[in-house]
């Protein structure tokens, strides 16, 4: 099931030929979440495991591209909805639909139509780093599916498949070990009437309609704060917006973009500090929501968040700071091309004099992508595991 051929267009857009249960697959995609650069063990393993009949109504959580939704639409012309909480694999997975002539629907993961009726035959689900995210899901799962119907969840070893099938386990009842390759498992639990919850599902941010809370103390101001398992640090100020917060530049009067927002603090601070307007960016569902949430709970005007796959939904604007605390990761592996684009496009963005200020962990060297596109850094300030990187852009 290895990737057959490769394309990289300028666009951003890449393609690769997938053998599939034999079938030929396309597959469109691009940087911006998990798995994002191949079929994937996990999605194997789904692929030989799920039994399907024509006409099934089936939910992929964590769909990423795509492909394996085509894979089971063509192999059993099923009913099928896809579901993700990133947008730039939204985006391809249409793509890929497209590009297979096939149809599905797709969905924010966090919004799915019609799941709560119990009416999809199977789920499966593709396990994603974080355990409370992967509890959710388990959730809608098991909401999603009819009495008797079945989830087929998989996963790498390192990113916690065995403690999420337990979890299954105990709000399914049992869940049965499937097959293991590749250092991926794959299991199956089917829906019972009788099978109360775990502690765990009535947990906030966890349980529907709830969110995580917790209260921030920075510049003398205490903000609350509504987040979600699956968004960066969900549950504390990590150590690196904090840096960043005690060294922002005053952002009173300034057009401000907070990009990769997460649940918004970076944002709500500037907004509270009188800035002009400010614009919260972030490729996650999640983090659109609980940024929407705060910013509402907060009662701020003159702030707009917006879903966006890098800084697209923003292109044209002008802005006179741009803040953030970019991510390195997809998955759990090291990807910096997320933050490597944010620092270049940013320049497009701001105004004459208008300044970039970026968090990392110290051993990201961003200095280079910053001085290659501005001339010029500065770091603004340094602590045990982070840096503050800065630049001015020219008038020139």
């Amino acid at each position: 099931m290895a990737p057959q051929s490769r394309e990289h267009p300028a666009d951003g857009w890449h393609t690769f030929d997938a053998v599939v249960g034999g079938e030929r697959i396309h597959v469109v995609t691009r940087p911006g979440f998990p798995g994002w650069d191949g079929f994937g063990a996990p999605n194997e393993l789904l692929a030989d495991a799920v039994e399907v009949v024509p006409g099934s109504r089936i939910l992929l959580l964590g769909a990423g591209h795509g492909a394996l939704g085509a894979y089971l639409v063509r192999r059993a012309a099923a009913q099928m909805m896809l579901g993700d909480i990133w947008e730039p694999a939204l985006a391809a997975a249409r793509r890929t639909l497209v590009a297979n002539g096939v149809a599905a629907t797709v969905h924010d993961a966090l919004d799915l139509p019609g799941t709560a009726a119990g009416s999809f035959d199977i789920v499966t689900l593709v396990v994603p780093p974080s355990r409370g995210l992967a509890r959710m899901w388990l959730r809608a799962a098991r909401d999603a599916l009819r009495p008797g119907g079945r989830l087929y969840l998989a996963g790498h070893n390192d990113e916690g498949i065995r403690p999420v099938i337990d979890d299954a386990a105990a709000l399914f009842g049992s869940a049965t070990l499937l097959a293991y390759r590749r250092r991926c498992r794959v299991a199956l639990a089917s829906k019972t009437e009788a099978n109360g919850d775990p502690d765990w599902a009535h947990l906030p941010g966890i349980a529907p309609g709830t969110w995580q809370t917790f209260s921030v103390e920075t510049g003398g101001e205490r903000y609350d704060i509504r987040s979600l398992p699956g968004i960066f640090s969900y549950d504390r100020l990590d150590d690196g917006t904090r840096l960043l917060l005690e060294t922002m530049p005053d952002p009173a009067g300034a057009r401000v973009l907070d990009a990769g927002c997460g649940y918004g603090l970076l944002g709500l601070v500037a907004a509270r500090r009188g800035a002009r307007r400010v614009d919260m960016l972030d490729a996650s569902t999640l983090a659109v929501a609980a940024a929407r949430a705060n910013v509402t709970a907060a009662g701020l005007q003159r702030v707009e968040i917006l879903l966006s796959d890098g800084l697209a939904a923003v292109a044209g604007r002008v802005y006179d700071m741009a803040l953030s605390n970019p991510p390195f990761h997809a998955g759990k592996t090291i990807d910096d091309r997320v933050a490597r684009g944010f620092i270049a496009d940013t320049y497009n963005l701001l105004a004459p004099d208008g300044r970039l200020v970026l968090v990392a962990n110290r051993f990201l060297s961003y200095e280079a992508a910053i001085r290659v596109r501005y001339g010029h850094v500065e770091t603004l300030a340094v602590s045990r595991g982070y840096h503050v990187l800065s630049a001015l852009k020219s008038r020139a």
